[in-house]
């Protein structure tokens, strides 16, 4: 992931985004079971643009765990809230052997992850697209 970020244009650097409650981390609120918890993306991504620099979130994600589904749901309500400050708000997986990335951003896959009831389906879906 790292190699394929760096080759974007304009590519500043990136920030490996703390697993823990500091005040440099950045965390987004989920709900599983009824208890509220953090997930805090693993990457933020700075790019150079036209209109200055902008940051990207992009979370690589393990569809196997019990929580994946829950924190998908709370990425896209983040995203819902606040994914104007970003530019890419982005969800990676591992599907049938292949890097797959959900472009949270976009309102048709947030829909669908509202609706989904695991989250291997939706990156092994037509919502999904393969990392590049």
């Amino acid at each position: 992931m790292l190699a394929a970020e760096e080759k974007r244009p304009g590519f500043i650097g990136w920030y490996r985004n703390p697993d823990r409650a500091v005040k440099e981390s950045l965390a987004i609120a989920y709900e599983d079971n009824h208890a509220w918890k953090a997930l805090r993306p693993d990457f933020l991504f700075f790019t150079e643009t036209a209109n200055g620099v902008v940051v990207d979130i992009v979370d690589p994600h393990g569809t196997h765990l019990s929580d994946a589904l829950p924190k998908l749901k709370g990425l896209a309500q983040f995203a819902d809230n606040y994914g104007g400050e970003f530019r890419r708000i982005e969800s990676v997986a591992e599907a049938d052997g292949k890097l797959r990335v959900l472009d949270i951003g976009r309102s048709a896959v947030r829909e669908a992850i509202a609706r989904a009831t695991d989250a291997k389906s939706l990156y092994t879906s037509d919502l999904a697209d393969d990392y590049k």
